[in-house]
Protein backbone atom coordinates (compact mmCIF):
# COMPACT_ATOMS: atom_id res chain seq x y z
CA UNK A 1 0.00 0.00 0.00
CA UNK A 2 2.80 2.45 0.89
CA UNK A 3 4.56 1.71 -2.27
CA UNK A 4 1.52 2.12 -4.30
CA UNK A 5 0.48 5.68 -2.68
CA UNK A 6 4.34 6.71 -2.90
CA UNK A 7 4.31 6.11 -6.55
CA UNK A 8 1.20 7.62 -7.23
CA UNK A 9 1.76 10.51 -9.55
CA UNK A 10 -1.48 12.50 -8.10
CA UNK A 11 0.29 12.67 -4.89
CA UNK A 12 3.86 13.58 -6.03
CA UNK A 13 3.21 16.88 -4.41
CA UNK A 14 3.50 15.71 -1.05
CA UNK A 15 6.44 12.97 -1.52
CA UNK A 16 8.20 14.81 -4.03
CA UNK A 17 12.24 15.84 -2.87
CA UNK A 18 11.06 19.22 -1.41
CA UNK A 19 9.14 17.45 1.27
CA UNK A 20 9.75 16.56 4.70
CA UNK A 21 8.34 13.54 6.86
CA UNK A 22 7.22 12.74 10.21
CA UNK A 23 8.22 16.39 11.70
CA UNK A 24 7.92 17.00 14.95
CA UNK A 25 6.39 20.28 16.44
CA UNK A 26 5.75 21.64 19.62
CA UNK A 27 4.17 25.41 21.06
CA UNK A 28 2.19 26.88 23.46
CA UNK A 29 -0.70 27.76 21.51
CA UNK A 30 -2.42 30.88 23.25
CA UNK A 31 -5.46 29.70 21.72
CA UNK A 32 -5.27 26.90 23.95
CA UNK A 33 -4.45 29.16 27.10
CA UNK A 34 -0.97 28.34 26.19
CA UNK A 35 -0.87 24.96 26.86
CA UNK A 36 1.67 22.72 25.02
CA UNK A 37 0.63 20.56 22.24
CA UNK A 38 2.96 17.96 20.75
CA UNK A 39 2.12 16.64 17.24
CA UNK A 40 4.42 15.25 14.40
CA UNK A 41 2.80 16.13 10.71
CA UNK A 42 3.19 13.14 8.53
CA UNK A 43 4.36 15.14 5.26
CA UNK A 44 5.35 18.82 5.50
CA UNK A 45 6.02 21.03 2.08
CA UNK A 46 7.23 24.28 2.49
CA UNK A 47 6.85 26.74 -0.63
CA UNK A 48 8.01 29.97 -0.99
CA UNK A 49 4.54 31.33 -0.91
CA UNK A 50 2.46 28.78 1.52
CA UNK A 51 2.75 25.42 3.81
CA UNK A 52 0.86 22.12 3.12
CA UNK A 53 0.55 19.97 6.22
CA UNK A 54 -0.80 16.51 5.25
CA UNK A 55 -1.66 13.86 7.74
CA UNK A 56 -2.50 10.03 6.53
CA UNK A 57 -5.22 8.30 8.10
CA UNK A 58 -6.64 4.63 7.54
CA UNK A 59 -10.40 4.64 8.29
CA UNK A 60 -12.20 2.44 6.33
CA UNK A 61 -14.72 4.64 6.09
CA UNK A 62 -13.67 7.60 4.71
CA UNK A 63 -16.03 10.88 4.93
CA UNK A 64 -17.18 12.49 1.35
CA UNK A 65 -16.52 15.89 2.58
CA UNK A 66 -14.35 17.70 4.12
CA UNK A 67 -17.24 19.03 6.48
CA UNK A 68 -17.48 15.49 7.49
CA UNK A 69 -14.50 14.90 9.04
CA UNK A 70 -14.49 13.32 12.24
CA UNK A 71 -14.38 16.86 14.21
CA UNK A 72 -11.08 15.35 16.30
CA UNK A 73 -9.19 14.92 13.20
CA UNK A 74 -10.45 18.65 11.96
CA UNK A 75 -8.80 20.05 15.78
CA UNK A 76 -5.59 18.49 15.43
CA UNK A 77 -5.21 20.00 11.63
CA UNK A 78 -5.92 23.26 13.35
CA UNK A 79 -3.83 22.83 15.62
CA UNK A 80 -0.93 22.26 12.94
CA UNK A 81 -2.63 24.91 11.14
CA UNK A 82 -2.02 27.75 13.93
CA UNK A 83 1.60 26.08 15.34
CA UNK A 84 2.97 25.98 11.62
CA UNK A 85 1.20 29.69 11.50
CA UNK A 86 3.53 31.29 14.02
CA UNK A 87 6.74 29.39 12.25
CA UNK A 88 5.82 30.86 8.81
CA UNK A 89 4.16 33.75 9.39
CA UNK A 90 4.28 35.45 5.84
CA UNK A 91 2.76 32.43 4.16
CA UNK A 92 -0.44 30.70 3.65
CA UNK A 93 -0.87 27.31 5.46
CA UNK A 94 -2.84 24.76 4.14
CA UNK A 95 -3.88 21.23 5.63
CA UNK A 96 -4.86 17.92 3.87
CA UNK A 97 -5.75 14.49 4.66
CA UNK A 98 -4.13 11.75 2.85
CA UNK A 99 -6.86 8.74 3.60
CA UNK A 100 -4.47 5.94 2.81
CA UNK A 101 -7.39 3.48 2.26
CA UNK A 102 -8.29 5.18 -0.89
CA UNK A 103 -5.42 6.94 -1.44
CA UNK A 104 -6.95 10.56 -1.71
CA UNK A 105 -5.94 13.02 -0.80
CA UNK A 106 -9.03 15.91 0.86
CA UNK A 107 -7.79 19.05 1.23
CA UNK A 108 -9.40 20.78 3.98
CA UNK A 109 -10.61 24.45 3.92
CA UNK A 110 -9.09 26.77 6.36
CA UNK A 111 -12.76 27.94 8.03
CA UNK A 112 -13.15 23.99 8.94
CA UNK A 113 -10.30 23.48 10.63
CA UNK A 114 -9.85 27.04 12.45
CA UNK A 115 -13.61 26.65 13.53
CA UNK A 116 -12.75 22.78 14.60
CA UNK A 117 -9.77 24.34 16.61
CA UNK A 118 -11.69 27.49 18.09
CA UNK A 119 -14.21 25.33 19.41
CA UNK A 120 -11.51 23.17 21.49
CA UNK A 121 -12.79 22.98 24.99
CA UNK A 122 -10.42 23.13 27.74
CA UNK A 123 -10.72 21.01 31.04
Amino acid sequence: LATALIANPDLGQIFGPDTLAEVPLSAALPELGNRRFHGIIDRLRIAPDHVLAVDFKSNQVIPATPEATPLGILRQMGAYRAMLSRIYPDRRIDTAILWTHSGSLMPLPHDLVINAFDSTVLP
